[in-house]
C-alpha cells in the first residue's frame, strides 16, 4: 500500500471476510462497522452498524474507541472501550482482526486500497454521540490551553464563569433537586438488558414517566431506576414518530414531579444543563449533568439518520450528550424542563467533523404530545421494535426494502399477532412502503389514529414467506 499524503495512519483487516481490504486514515479519521456509511464496511454479523472509531493523534498514534459497547472491542486480547494504538497492535471485533498502521511505522507494499469515502448517510444518534467522545479527547490532545481559554472567555460571556451570579451553585442545586425527578430506564429481553436510557417523572401521584421512544426500541420489557433500587415499568404509550414515551411504575415511592417550562420565555444563549444516566467507565449507573447554552430556541432536526425520525420542534444547545442520556430533562436554572435530550450532531451530511450540536425536544411539543399517550393513544405503535439494515445489507441478503423486526413488546397488539422477533421483515403498512427507516415508517403511518386496524405486509427472512397482518 502506497499512502497518500492526506492519510495519516492506516488500517487493514488481516482475517475475516475481506481480508487484505486496506484504507488509509485521514485526519477525521475512520469508521468500521458493518453499515454502509462507515470508511471500512465488514460484513461480519458479529460487527456492529458502526462498531469503533479511529482518530488520528496528534502525537502520530491513533485513539480507538469503542461505539458498541455490548458487542466488545479487542486490541491484542485485551478488552478495551478506548485506547491509544502507536502502531502494530491487534484489535478484533467480531470474527474479524484488523492491524493498524500509524505514523512512523511502514505498511507493507502492495497495491492501493480502498480510501475513506464520505458516509452515504449521517450517523444514527446513538453512533453520533459516541463518536463525539473520540473528537473531544482528541481536540483536548491537540490543544488543551487553547480551549481552556476559550472556554474561560465563553463562561464570561455566558455567565457560567464570574458575574454577581454563582452560577457553579445554582447547577449544582437543580442537579439535587432533579435527582428523585430523573429514573434510569432499561430495556430488557428476558433477563437480559438490552438498552438503557433516562426518563423523567410527568406524574409522581399516578407513576407516570417520559422517556425516549428510541429507548424503548431495543426491549420487550422495561425497568425504571429510582435511587439503587429498580421497578417494573409498563408501557402506557408510545409514539415512535414523536420519539417520546410514558411508562407507568406502581412503586412511586421516591418519586418528585418534574415541573415544565415554556419556549417562550426561552431565551438565545440562557445556561441550561442535561440531566441523565450516559453510559461512562464507571462500573454503575450514575446521575450525571452536563452544562451549555441554547444555541436555537426552536428549530427542526432533519437528520437523514435510518433510527430517528424528522423532529418539528427541537431546542439546539451545546451541551454534551452521550449514549443514554435520551429521553432526560434539560433544565434551566430555575429547574424547569424546557426539551427532552434526543439527539447529537458530530457529523455533517458532508462528512465534516461538528462539534457542540446536540437536539432536545422542545416542551412546547413535549406537553402536546404526552396528553395523549399518558391516556393510552398510542398512533402508529403496535408493539414492534426495529433493526434498521441498510440497503447494502438488505441487496446482500437479497431481501426488499423494510425494517427487521427486532423485539416485541410483551402484551402489545403485534405479540397478541404472533409476531416474534428476528423473523418478520416489515415492508408496508395499509400498502404504502416504509423503506429502510424510521422516517419512512412515519410516512407510511401518518394519518392512522390510535385503536384503528391496520393491515402490516412482510417477509419472513428465515422463509422468504411473504405474510399479511391485522394488528390493532
Amino acid at each position: 500500500m502506497t499512502e497518500r499524503p492526506t492519510d495519516l495512519a492506516a488500517v487493514r483487516v488481516v482475517s475475516g471476510d475481506g481480508s487484505g481490504t486496506t484504507a488509509g486514515i485521514g485526519p477525521e479519521g475512520v469508521a468500521v462497522g458493518r453499515d454502509a456509511g462507515c470508511d471500512v464496511v465488514l460484513s461480519d454479523p458479529q460487527v456492529a452498524p458502526r462498531h469503533i472509531h479511529l482518530q488520528p493523534l496528534p502525537s502520530g498514534s491513533l485513539m480507538l474507541n469503542d461505539l458498541d459497547l455490548q458487542r466488545g472491542t479487542w486490541v491484542d486480547d485485551e478488552r478495551v472501550t478506548c485506547a491509544v494504538l502507536r502502531g502494530g497492535e491487534r484489535i478484533r471485533i467480531g470474527d474479524t482482526v484488523l492491524e493498524v498502521d500509524t505514523v512512523g511505522t511502514s505498511a507493507p507494499e502492495g497495491p492501493p486500497g480502498p480510501q475513506p469515502v464520505t458516509p452515504a448517510h449521517s450517523p444514527s444518534m446513538l453512533e453520533r454521540v459516541r463518536l463525539r467522545r473520540s473528537v473531544n479527547r482528541a481536540t483536548a490532545l491537540a490543544g488543551v490551553a487553547l480551549v481552556a481559554a476559550v472556554l474561560v472567555g465563553l463562561g464570561f460571556a455566558t455567565g457560567i464563569l464570574g458575574g454577581g451570579e454563582d452560577t457553579g451553585a445554582r447547577v449544582a442545586a437543580i442537579v439535587e433537586r432533579a435527582a428523585p425527578s430523573t429514573v434510569l430506564v432499561q430495556a430488557q429481553r428476558g433477563a437480559t438488558r438490552t438498552g438503557s436510557g433516562t426518563g423523567w417523572v410527568l406524574d409522581a401521584d399516578e407513576g407516570l414517566i417520559v422517556t425516549s421512544a428510541h429507548v424503548l426500541n431495543a426491549g420487550s420489557r422495561y425497568t425504571v431506576g429510582v435511587g439503587t433500587a429498580l421497578r417494573r415499568a409498563s408501557v402506557v404509550g408510545v409514539s415512535q414518530c414523536e420519539d417520546l414515551a410514558v411508562l407507568r411504575v406502581g412503586d412511586t415511592r421516591g418519586l418528585r414531579s418534574l415541573p415544565l417550562g415554556s419556549q417562550e420565555s426561552l431565551r438565545q444563549g440562557q445556561t441550561v444543563v442535561a440531566v441523565g444516566f450516559p453510559g461512562s467507565a464507571s462500573a454503575s449507573d450514575a446521575l450525571t449533568s452536563t452544562v451549555g447554552v441554547v444555541s436555537v430556541v426552536r428549530s427542526e432536526y432533519r437528520e437523514p439518520a435510518l433510527d430517528l425520525p424528522p423532529l418539528d420542534n427541537v431546542v439546539q444547545t451545546d451541551a454534551a450528550i452521550n449514549p443514554g442520556n435520551s429521553g432526560g430533562p434539560l433544565l434551566t436554572l430555575d429547574g424547569r424542563l424546557v426539551g427532552v435530550n434526543s439527539a447529537g450532531r458530530t457529523v455533517s451530511s458532508g462528512g465534516r467533523i461538528i462539534q457542540g450540536q446536540s437536539f432536545a425536544i422542545g416542551v412546547d411539543r413535549v406537553r402536546e404530545v404526552v396528553g395523549g399517550l399518558r391516556a393510552g393513544r398510542s398512533p402508529g405503535w403496535y408493539g414492534l421494535g426495529f433493526r434498521y439494515l441498510s440497503a447494502s445489507e438488505l441487496r446482500r441478503r437479497d431481501l426488499p426494502a423494510g425494517l427487521l423486526v427486532a423485539s416485541v413488546v410483551d402484551g402489545s397488539p403485534a405479540a397478541r399477532a404472533g409476531i416474534r422477533p428476528g423473523e418478520l421483515l416489515l415492508t408496508a403498512v395499509e400498502g404504502r412502503p416504509v423503506g429502510n427507516s424510521l422516517a419512512g415508517y412515519c410516512e407510511a403511518v401518518e394519518g392512522i389514529q390510535a385503536g384503528m386496524p391496520i393491515r402490516v405486509s412482510g417477509v419472513n427472512v428465515r422463509t422468504g414467506e411473504r405474510r399479511t397482518l391485522t394488528l390493532r
